[in-house]
Formats: structure tokens, C-alpha cells, sequence
């Protein structure tokens, strides 16, 4: 009972874990297409001053890595670190270098390495996973206790869409009700650096942000974001579509109406790149 099918797509089953997404081949292969779009975005793996370090030989950990493809990257670009993937879902690639392992684990239960194990710790787009008490309580903290003196964390997240289209309206707005009944904050990139102040374990604690406008006016960036985005919503049909009291046929209808918007219109969204550095 590890998973459960709903509508024909493959979801986990664990009880103390909000994420809505399905963590089949078909999310694997969406998670996988995205990566490359995330480096043109930001212009590289990361924006921590961990270069030297990864070079010399780190230890790496990313939480929630999905189907490995930043870990992958990583280890090829700097093959004397050791990178480990934890996600609560086994969608990891079935072949990867031997400086890399993936662990099937839920980052809430508390993670079996002991206190200051990594260098760096790498995290993105977990706002749908974790309620605001299990960010306070439970994510953060752990990040704080597996991060060494003098080592970085950085997390990447985005927020929700802004458009002047209806379409898109009504599922940015669906979107929030849904998060708020789940007691998550789909805005929870700009409270990162605050989370992170008060552990009292962190400083030069930086927030960048980029907005990133979907379809062609955001060049090919931003029609890849816009197919993620599209495609990642459809994969939610079910649950939005039961939120906002609508068909699902309905509901799809709607998301294909937001997929021709963000080429007639101005769609965007946020997108938070957060780094903290341990202190000694």
C-alpha cells in the first residue's frame, strides 16, 4: 500500500505528507524536461559559494530530488564529491555514477545521518509538500542539524501565477484555497530567509528572485515552464478540480484556457532562489 491510483495516475500513501503531485514515469519524465530550463533560468546548478568545496570533495545532500536529475548533473560536473537524493518517492534513474546514491526516506520522520553530515543542502520546489508548521517545525530544522559549520543551504522555490487572464485567475485562485485547506503557504519563498534567521544557525542569508513570464515571450525558458506548468497542473486534476466544485472534463478545459492566455496575455510567476551560509 505504498501508493494509491487515482484517475489513472500513481500518487504516494503516506499519512504525514501533504504533496498533491503524482510520482509516476509520466511526472519523472515532466521533473526531468524542466532541469535543463531551470539552469537557462538561473544561469547555472546553483548560486552558493560552494564551488571550490564541490571541486575538492563535498558531501551533497538534496532533499525531495525527484527523478535525480540535479543530483545526476551534479556529480558529473564535480565526480570527487559524494552526492545522496532523498525523496519519498522512487521515481530515482536505475543507473547513476558511483559517487551517487538515492534513498527512498521522508525528510519529516528526521533523516538517519548524524548532526553536521553534509557540506551543502539542496532543496527546490517543496512548497506543496510541507504544511507552514512542518517548514518551522520539522524541515528547516532538520536542514539545520545536517548542515556542517561553515557549509551552505539553498533552496529554490516559485509562488503563485499572476496573469490578467481569467482562466489563469480562477486556478491561481484555486491554487491558494487549496494550499490554505492544506495549511501549506504556496508563498512560502518569501519566508524562508526569516525561517532561517531564527534558528540563530545561519548568516549572509540571501533571497533572489526572478519572474518568470510563460510561453513565448519568455523565450525558450518560458515556453518550457509553460509545458511544466501546464502538464503539473493537469497531473492535479482531480484534487483542484474536487476543490473548486467543478467536472474534471471542466477542469481541464480551464487549464487548457490558461496554456493559450499565457501566449495572449502577460503570465508569470516568482521564482525565490534562498541561500544560508552555517555559521562556525
Amino acid at each position: 500500500m505504498r501508493f494509491r491510483i487515482i484517475g489513472g495516475r500513481r500518487f504516494h500513501n503516506i499519512s504525514n505528507s501533504e504533496y498533491f503531485i503524482p510520482n509516476d514515469d509520466e511526472e519523472a519524465d515532466r521533473l526531468i524536461r524542466y532541469h535543463d530550463a531551470i539552469k537557462d533560468i538561473w544561469g547555472g546548478l546553483f548560486h552558493s559559494p560552494v564551488e571550490e568545496k564541490l571541486r575538492q570533495g563535498a558531501r551533497v545532500i538534496d532533499f525531495g530530488c525527484g527523478a535525480g536529475a540535479w543530483i545526476l548533473d551534479m556529480a558529473k560536473q564535480y565526480p570527487n564529491s559524494m552526492f545522496v537524493g532523498i525523496d519519498i518517492s522512487p521515481i530515482f534513474p536505475t543507473e547513476f555514477p558511483l559517487n551517487v546514491e538515492f534513498i527512498e526516506y521522508n525528510v519529516l520522520d528526521g533523516l538517519p545521518y548524524e548532526d553536521a553530515s553534509f557540506d551543502f543542502i539542496h532543496q527546490k520546489f517543496m512548497a506543496g509538500a510541507f504544511t507552514e508548521a512542518q517548514w518551522e517545525e520539522k524541515v528547516i530544522p532538520e536542514m539545520t542539524r545536517l548542515t556542517r559549520p561553515n557549509g551552505w543551504v539553498e533552496m529554490l522555490e516559485s509562488d503563485n501565477f499572476i496573469s490578467d487572464g481569467n482562466a489563469t485567475n480562477r486556478i491561481s485562485k484555486a491554487l491558494q484555497n487549496f494550499f490554505t485547506s492544506k495549511g501549506m503557504n504556496c508563498r512560502i519563498g518569501e519566508e524562508i530567509p526569516c525561517l532561517l534567521e531564527n534558528t540563530n544557525a545561519f548568516s549572509e542569508i540571501k533571497n533572489k528572485k526572478k519572474t518568470i513570464i510563460l510561453g513565448k515571450k519568455g523565450g525558450k525558458s518560458g515556453e518550457e515552464t509553460l509545458k511544466f506548468c501546464t502538464a503539473g497542473l493537469s497531473s492535479c486534476r482531480i484534487f483542484l478540480s474536487a476543490n473548486m466544485n467543478i467536472m474534471p472534463e471542466h477542469y481541464d478545459a480551464l487549464v487548457e484556457t490558461f496554456s493559450i492566455e499565457a501566449e495572449k496575455t502577460t503570465s508569470c510567476y516568482n521564482q525565490y532562489r534562498i541561500c544560508g551560509h552555517k555559521k562556525i
